[in-house]
Formats: structure tokens, sequence, C-alpha cells
């Protein structure tokens, strides 16, 4: 079986500290009921039945949530890519930086979660609160 690459080793070679401006006035920060509410409609709309999380990045190493079965996973038609450009966290507005997403075509090897079929919405806010902290604001 073929060993993935990336590594929290590898990962932290890359490391840069970068002072958080905070979100533009674009972005607002969510509280406690947004992170419930969108956390709430997301186990909705998964319906009754097992729920899984693919992870492609740093979730392989340290999901921040609990999980009851954990499995090798190939994503067919996606791959990693750095093409995120980021002005907080790893970059600034001076020297963006790039996070880690998925893009079309090829394939991604990763790691699948099973969530606790009870727990579902609280797995998915713990997922949440480590991958957002704000939305889009709109008019």
């Amino acid at each position: 079986m073929r060993r993935m690459s990336l590594t929290s080793e590898l990962v932290a070679l890359c490391h840069r500290e970068e002072a958080d401006p905070g979100p533009d006035g674009s972005w607002t920060q969510l509280n406690d009921e947004d992170f419930q509410t969108l956390a709430s409609r997301l186990s909705s709309e998964a319906g009754a039945g097992p729920l899984w999380v693919f992870a492609y990045g740093s979730l392989i190493w340290k999901p921040a949530f609990e999980s009851v079965e954990r499995q090798r996973a190939t994503a067919f038609g996606w791959h990693r890519s750095f093409c995120l450009d980021i002005a907080r966290w790893r970059g600034s507005a001076a020297q963006p930086g790039l996070m880690m997403a998925l893009g079309r075509g090829g394939r991604c090897d990763g790691v699948i979660y099973r969530l606790p079929e009870g727990e579902k919405p609280l797995q998915i806010e713990k997922l949440l609160r480590r991958e957002i902290d704000d939305r889009e604001s709109v008019g």
C-alpha cells in the first residue's frame, strides 16, 4: 500500500507566524448560535445513516472531532492544490499565503472518518469551529 507523502513534519517546515489583522469589513465573525445553527442544518441535510468526513490535509492528523471509524480513502476526480489565497494566519496583505483545497481532476488519497450516529450535530460543530470562523457579510 502506498504511503502518504504529506506529514505533520513536512507541514511544520512551512510554518510562518503572521499577526492576524482580523477579518476585513466584508466578513462577520460567527458566534455560538451561528455555529450551532449551521451544524444543525448540515446534519439535517446529511439525513439519516452514517456521515463520513473526507480528510486530505491537516484533518488527517488533527481532526478536532470524534469519530467511531477511520479508513484510508481516495477521492477520484479531485487533487490537493494550494489554491486558496489567504491574507490572514499564514499570509498577510503584503505577502499573501496559500491554503490547501481540492482542485478538479486527478485523485486525492486521504482518510475518511465516520461520525458517531447520535452526535452528528455536535461533531459537525467541532469541525466547523476548527475550519471556519467567519462568514461573508451580505448587503
